[in-house]
């Protein structure tokens, strides 16, 4: 029999996100995500403007996550907020089906999507974007980077706490959006796979993903490892198929299965997506 050790446990770690889970936290928080990664990218816009004639390296936007997380962590909930922090991100030892799906999803869905769009006459160039060897490396890095930057704020911190004071699919609705609008910047980086998205398309598409992953997070009783895995896995089979390449069809049609599925799944779940 295998025993599942997982972060959701009754109580040390319930009281300890029922504690910092108040407005003024979540508003510090968000501000850790937001600050450094915008100032990152806002120097990449700001030379494509003419603005200035410098930028600040673009591979910091994501690593300078890391201790702003840490920090306000600490600020906020002190030393056993970290502690909860840090059972979330090395909880590993969840039901392995979690595993399959946070990597078979973004397939199904691409695939889907690129079905849908052939329909609308797109014809898929696959590995245009990102070849496959490429994407399948970026799996292995991008879950490392993930687990310590984007999934630590979002699903580790923000999320355990979002859903302390609402339904879960409200909270990871709600927290779609603002992961949305967090991106919002790449959309007009030059060089960037995300420039040039529409914003409506994206929207749709990440906030759907949102609850998808949520659901997951939920169901492996909070282990950010698992949404480090779905991130990753999202993101290399999306650039290799195309969904956020030059035609916006395959972003579209994406979008339109992954939210048929997170309705599905709320749905299924009665809004409470699978959280114990």
């Amino acid at each position: 029999m295998t025993t599942t050790v997982t972060p959701h446990s009754p109580s040390p770690a319930t009281d300890v996100v029922a504690r910092t889970a108040r407005t003024g936290h979540l508003i510090a928080a968000g501000a850790a995500m937001f600050a450094l990664p915008w100032l990152v990218w806002g120097s990449a816009i700001a030379q494509a403007q003419g603005l200035i004639g410098w930028r600040l390296p673009q591979g910091l936007a994501l690593w300078v996550l890391t201790p702003s997380i840490a920090l306000v962590t600490a600020l906020i909930g002190g030393r056993p907020a970290l502690l909860d922090l840090g059972r979330r991100l090395v909880a590993w030892r969840v039901p392995p089906v979690t595993y399959l799906v946070a990597l078979a999803t973004p397939v199904v869905v691409a695939t889907a999507a690129g079905a849908l769009a052939a329909a609308f006459g797109h014809h898929p160039d696959l590995g245009a974007m990102m070849s496959l060897p490429s994407a399948l490396a970026y799996l292995g890095y991008g879950v490392g980077l993930y687990l310590l930057t984007e999934e630590a704020g979002w699903r580790g911190l923000l999320l355990p706490r979002l859903q302390a004071r609402m339904r879960p699919v409200w909270a990871n609705l709600l927290l779609g959006v603002v992961w949305s609008v967090w991106h919002y910047p790449l959309l007009h980086v030059p060089g960037e796979s995300d420039n040039g998205l529409p914003f409506a398309g994206f929207l749709l598409l990440t906030t759907s993903t949102t609850v998808l992953i949520g659901a997951l997070v939920n169901a492996a009783g909070g282990s950010v490892l698992v949404a480090a895995l779905f991130h990753a896995a999202f993101n290399a089979t999306y650039s290799y198929t195309g969904v956020v390449g030059p035609d916006h069809t395959p972003l579209w049609t994406a979008a339109a299965v992954s939210a048929v599925l997170a309705v599905a799944v709320s749905a299924a779940t009665r809004g409470a997506l699978l959280r114990r």
